[in-house]
Order: structure tokens, then sequence, then C-alpha cells
């Protein structure tokens, strides 16, 4: 059926069944097993197998050849995109483990700074986590409430802008403030 459709280019389907009945009616050997209607169903399976392919299209009632390498070249199109989609994936997979191998180096730093802080006289100076920071002006009034098991805390600024800060973003602060001075130490 490939094979037919493919040599006209354009044809019909009752063009193309007739034309392999008539070639294996003249078969002796073959044709005798086998009735036009059945012959006419295979070509239709046939048909219906290369249009999902795309290798023909189906217009009305005429039938045109597409070509094996569309649907090859479609085939391949899709395994791009769902690659590109894999590659991003991996992109944002291997960001998201850098920033979490910060915040474990960060911890880190805070866990031996507070080991070295505990065994001298300053142990009240240690970083206690989790731990909130908040920001506002010097002139604003500040009003904390905390509930009776530490599990909330109200804050009131009296209408003054603050801004809060949770420990990952201090820790990483930290970090940069820390490679900064690294880095401006070696320039000189």
């Amino acid at each position: 059926v490939c094979e037919k459709v493919e040599a006209k280019g354009r044809t019909t389907y009752n063009e193309v069944a007739d034309e392999i009945y008539s070639e294996l009616k003249s078969m002796a050997h073959i044709g005798q097993g086998f009735d036009e209607k059945n012959i006419r169903r295979r070509v239709y399976d046939a048909f219906n197998v290369l249009i999902a392919l795309r290798v023909i299209a189906k217009e009305k009632k005429e039938i045109r050849w597409m070509g094996l390498s569309n649907y090859r070249y479609e085939k391949i199109k899709k395994l791009e995109e769902v690659r590109k989609e894999h590659v991003n994936k991996i992109r944002n997979k291997k960001a998201l483990l850098q920033e979490i191998e910060k915040q474990f180096d960060d911890l880190q730093n805070i866990m031996l700074r507070n080991q070295t802080l505990e065994s001298s006289a300053e142990n009240v100076n240690g970083i206690r986590l989790p731990f909130v920071l908040v920001k506002t002006s010097r002139k604003a009034r500040v009003e904390i409430e905390i509930s009776d098991d530490s599990k909330f805390a109200h804050f009131e600024f009296n209408g003054a802008p603050f801004t809060l800060h949770d420990d990952l973003s201090i820790l990483e602060g930290i970090r940069r403030n820390s490679i900064g001075r690294a880095g401006r130490a070696t320039l000189h």
C-alpha cells in the first residue's frame, strides 16, 4: 500500500484497493484464498496506520503521499523538545543543589562558631537556629509580644516600614561579607 501511494503521489482508497486486488488475483497461488472484501478491509487498515504515522494524508477522498522522512523529522523534533525539557530540569536541580550546599556550609560555619564561643567565656554570643532578624528605622517604636510557649510573636511598628530576614538569608549575607573581606585582603 505504501509503495503504491508513494509511486502515485496522489490517489484514492478505491484505486489502491483495486490495484492490490488485481495483483493478488493474477497470482494463481495467492489470489484464490482472498476475497475482494477482505483485501479492501486490509488496505483500509494499512491506510489508517500510514495516516497515524503521518506517512500519508487523507483529504476527503484523496490520499496524498507525505513521505517517511516527515514522520522521522517530527519524531526527532519531539525528542529534541523532551531533551531540552530534561536539560532545563537538570540545570534547575543543579542550581538548587548548589544553593542547598551553600546553606549547609553556612550552617556548618555557624555550628563551628558556636562551638568555639561555647568553649570561651563569650558563649552568650552564640547564634541559635532558627531565627528571624527584624530591621526597621531607629526612630520606630517597636512593641513585641511573645506567646507563653514561644511559638508565636506579634510585632507592632506603629506604621514604620520594616523588613524580615530569615536565618538562611542572614547566613548567606555573612558568607558574602566574609568572602568580600577575604577578597579585599588578598588584593592588598
